[in-house]
């Protein structure tokens, strides 16, 4: 039996129940609930129980989001 993967903090995890990425901000190892800021800070913090880490499709949509937030602010 493998051990499950926790995310450290400000890692990319994928939230498979939201089908969103977003950094690690916070784990509960009680209730295995990781808790995830928007990758664009733009939006408020979320947790979930179901993630897995980001695939490379999910690492390059997280970061054209990154990039595109930005361009908007400048």
């Amino acid at each position: 039996m493998s051990t499950p993967w926790v995310p450290a903090q400000g890692v990319l995890v994928k939230d498979t129940a939201a089908g969103r990425v977003g950094k690690a901000v916070g784990w509960d190892g009680d209730t295995r609930t990781v808790t995830l800021a928007p990758v664009a800070g733009d939006d408020e913090t979320w947790e979930t129980q179901r993630f897995r880490p980001p695939n490379e499709l999910d690492r390059l949509r997280a970061r054209v989001t990154e990039v595109n937030n930005r361009r908007r602010r400048t």
